[in-house]
């Protein structure tokens, strides 16, 4: 190795280093946005299912929801819409606020607003009475 050369892999590494973090962050911000929209998918699909029942109350199916939603804390969930079983088939939608831990404030300091905080949600549709 020439001694111009001395100290080049260093440099290299050290520009190469906070891409390769924000990769790795990236990926695994974008797994706990995924895992919780599939669990908000379980909710709700588990909400609809009692909701298609039609005998248990909104707060009993609401109950149920939350009980489905593993992984995710129960404060941050909200029912924004719920139809029960009359006339039209039951729905159940549930939300959850979810924070980028690494992605949101490497936007921001960039200069960027994505990130901030974000609300996930997911609606489930059944008939009633099956």
């Amino acid at each position: 190795m020439a001694r111009t050369e001395r100290g080049a892999s260093a440099v290299e590494f050290a520009i190469v280093l906070p891409v390769l973090f924000l990769l790795i962050a990236a990926i695994v911000d974008f797994g706990r946005a995924y895992f919780y929209q599939i669990q908000l998918a379980n909710s709700a699909r588990e909400g609809a299912r009692a909701a298609a029942v039609g005998t248990l109350t909104t707060t009993e199916i609401q109950d149920r929801a939350k009980a489905a939603i593993g992984g995710i804390p129960v404060a941050d969930l909200s029912f924004p819409g719920m139809v029960t079983c009359g006339t039209t088939n039951a729905s159940v939608t549930v939300q959850a606020s979810f924070q980028w831990l690494v992605m949101g404030p490497a936007i921001r300091i960039v200069g960027g607003t994505w990130g901030a905080s974000n609300v996930l949600s997911s609606t489930a549709v059944m008939k009633c009475g099956g």
